[in-house]
């Protein structure tokens, strides 16, 4: 064989080892036969360090280097070679050794092949050991891959990473859901045909040709950018531009959907004066509950005293007609404090089976009084309407509202017309806008028969997107200072809780039909209540003989007034003004009272302070509280007090009585002659 280097020395002699030994890694000659026949023609000494060998021994026997060879390298290592002998290009590898010592290293070889006249070819290479930089990347890699799987399953994070011409290179799940992509339609593209709208083309890829040439990431903001369908979608989108040596340059976005955020402050931002509307409407809660007690103390008197004077005038006195005005304009004046709690949503839900012909056309009446100019108002009933079962204050201010926004929606017009229809139905109501549960949402079986109350008028009509807002509270589309936006929102609320259903029909220029439907009460309590709005209320039993009622109020007016009813009812009747006068007769009386009667609101001692202390002298004496705002405190709080009924003081005076008669007959029995 015929070598470029003879005696196993590399050509240069001395001045070459010189240089090898100054150099990392290790000089080596490597020669392979036609045949395969392969050989180390000489080998520096750095060889030691790379393959813990001495130089003889690898010029001996080759095999001792491929001995080391990781196995999972070997068959490429060779192959590599052979591939370098064939088409004499320059060779470069990578493979892994373990050494004699059990250390697992990276090796980098090149070199460059001659072929000789003989056939053989020869390898003069440069072998360096890279295991530390092998490490480097293997745990750059690693790192780059936890960190991909981190960004893949981060939700609400969307995270897209492109080459500096755009193309999409990295698209996590949460920029599938953002944007409507997934990721293999996605990579590849451009981020200009993917999710930056016309308009903003230009604007892109002048940033992005801005933070090339700078190194400095394009600044976060508030985009609105496209998704797979077209839609429009508002991001907060930051950036990463990352250059890494040896890499090619690229950024990644960083998105948050922003929708979420964006009705949050709208939510948070409502106008100043849907703000102040709200805080009126809650001012007029308090205020109710204060009010009530004074106004009604003095609409109580009115009814009283004219119930007396009825008594006193003679049938055909003409002044009867003036008391019956007197005692209709009272009972309105009664009506209209408990429709303010109503609409302030301070009285308590109290359903009991009713006939809604009553409310309704009680309600007109009221109505009729307050129309407009121009504006007609009609009012009919049909036959059969069935009894229902509800709260009759909170159904006056569902039909109050409704009116309300009818004869608004008509004002303008040159015959402006509100109509108001009950009648019965039969068979399930067709869903529409704006549908409240009801009865068949909750049980899964709708009712057979309801009572239908519509209300249409022949105003304006709503838009589409007034249809879908409509019960929002605060919104309105009236001028400043012509609605509060809440009449329809308490509607619904009250609908709600009467499992009633509700449905719309309007369009612009067609005016607008409300129809809310009520379950019907069937079977004995539909009968009842039937039997007792047509007889009227039950006659009264005569009061028990004997009985001694105290009645304590603050109001000389009232205490004045409730002695001389109760005393005409044949009652005995001590009144005082003072609840610890009240007391000290409870103390002192030798014979207990029959029964106590005390108002709530009271200066230094509140009814239900008063019933506790009589409770501690006189368990067994009944107590009655009366007031003008029967709060669902007092109804909470009255049955620990000891109190057997809370009467509501501007009731009629057969109603008050009624409850007077229970009490007593409660302790002395049915009435004895007197």
């Amino acid at each position: 064989m015929n070598f470029t280097v003879s005696s196993g020395k590399p050509a240069g002699g001395l001045a070459i080892e010189s240089v090898a030994e100054h150099l990392p890694g290790a000089l080596l000659q490597y020669v392979l036969g036609p045949s395969g026949e392969q050989r180390i023609g000489w080998m520096s000494q750095g060889c030691r360090d790379i393959w813990e060998v001495a130089p003889q021994a690898a010029e001996q026997d080759a095999d001792v280097l491929w001995s080391m060879v990781d196995a999972r390298d070997l068959v490429v290592l060779k192959a590599s070679l052979v591939e370098s002998a064939l088409s004499l290009k320059d060779w470069v590898h990578e493979w892994r050794i373990t050494t004699p010592s059990g250390q697992l290293k990276w090796l980098h070889g090149v070199g460059r092949p001659q072929r000789l006249a003989d056939g053989w070819v020869v390898w003069n290479t440069v072998i360096v050991d890279v295991s530390d930089s092998q490490r480097s990347f293997d745990a750059m890699r690693d790192s780059e891959a936890r960190f991909r799987q981190l960004l893949e399953f981060v939700p609400n994070v969307a995270v897209q990473g492109y080459g500096l011409d755009l193309t999409t290179r990295y698209w996590n799940q949460a920029s599938e859901r953002l944007y409507g992509y997934c990721a293999a339609e996605a990579i590849g593209k451009s981020l200009l045909d993917l999710i930056i709208p016309p308009e903003m083309h230009a604007a892109v890829v002048g940033a992005v040709t801005e933070m090339i040439d700078s190194g400095r990431p394009i600044p976060a903001a508030d985009l609105t950018l496209r998704r797979k369908d077209g839609a429009p979608v508002e991001v907060h989108s930051s950036h990463v531009y990352l250059d890494i040596p040896g890499r090619e340059p690229e950024f990644y976005c960083i998105d948050f959907d922003l929708t979420e955020r964006r009705e949050s402050e709208a939510i948070q931002a409502l106008p100043q004066s849907q703000l102040r509307e709200s805080q009126k409407m809650e001012a007029l809660g308090t205020l109710a509950g204060g009010v009530a007690h004074d106004f009604n103390n003095i609409v109580a008197a009115i009814i009283g005293n004219v119930e007396l004077a009825l008594d006193d005038v003679p049938s055909n006195s003409p002044a009867r007609t003036s008391l019956t005005e007197i005692r209709k304009a009272s009972r309105r004046a009664r009506d209209l404090v408990q429709q303010i709690l109503a609409f302030s949503r301070r009285q308590l839900l109290e359903r009991q089976v009713i006939q809604l012909e009553q409310v309704v056309e009680e309600t007109a009446r009221l109505l009729r009084a307050t129309l407009p100019a121009g504006v007609e108002l009609s009012l009919h009933v049909g036959a059969d309407v069935p009894n229902v079962l509800a709260d009759a204050t909170q159904i006056e201010q569902v039909l109050l509202n409704l009116c309300t926004n009818a004869w608004q929606a008509v004002q303008g017009l040159g015959h402006g017309c509100v109509s108001i229809r009950l009648e019965a139905h039969r068979g399930a109501p067709v869903s529409s806008r704006g549908t409240a549960e009801s009865t068949a949402a909750s049980t899964g079986q709708a009712p057979a028969l309801w009572a239908r109350l519509t209300v249409r008028d022949n105003g304006q009509g709503m838009t589409d997107e007034t249809l879908a807002r409509m019960f929002e509270p605060f919104f309105t589309t009236k001028p400043p200072g012509k609605g509060t936006g809440l009449g329809l929102a308490v509607v619904h609320g009250i609908l709600r809780d009467h499992d009633a259903v509700l449905e719309v029909e309007s369009a612009p220029g067609k005016g607008s039909c409300f129809s809310v439907f009520f379950p019907a009460v069937v079977g004995e309590a539909a009968a009842a209540a039937t039997d007792a709005a047509r007889s009227g209320p039950l006659p009264r039993t005569a009061a028990p003989g004997g009985a001694h009622i105290l009645y304590l109020d603050d109001d000389e007016m009232i205490a004045f007034l409730m002695e001389r009813l109760l005393q005409r009812q044949g009652y005995r009747v001590t009144v005082f003004t003072q609840a610890a006068h009240a007391l000290a007769a409870v103390r002192a009386h030798a014979e207990p009272f029959d029964l106590v009667i005390t108002d709530y609101n009271m200066p230094g001692m509140s009814g239900l302070d008063f019933a506790r202390a009589v409770k501690v002298l006189r368990p067994d004496t009944p107590v009655a509280i009366t007031s003008g705002y029967i709060s669902e405190e007092l109804r909470s709080q009255a049955p620990a007090a000891g109190v057997s009924e809370l009467i509501y003081k501007p009731d009629t005076v057969e109603e008050l009585f009624a409850a007077v008669d229970r009490l007593a007959q409660a302790v002395l029995g049915p009435a004895r002659p007197r």
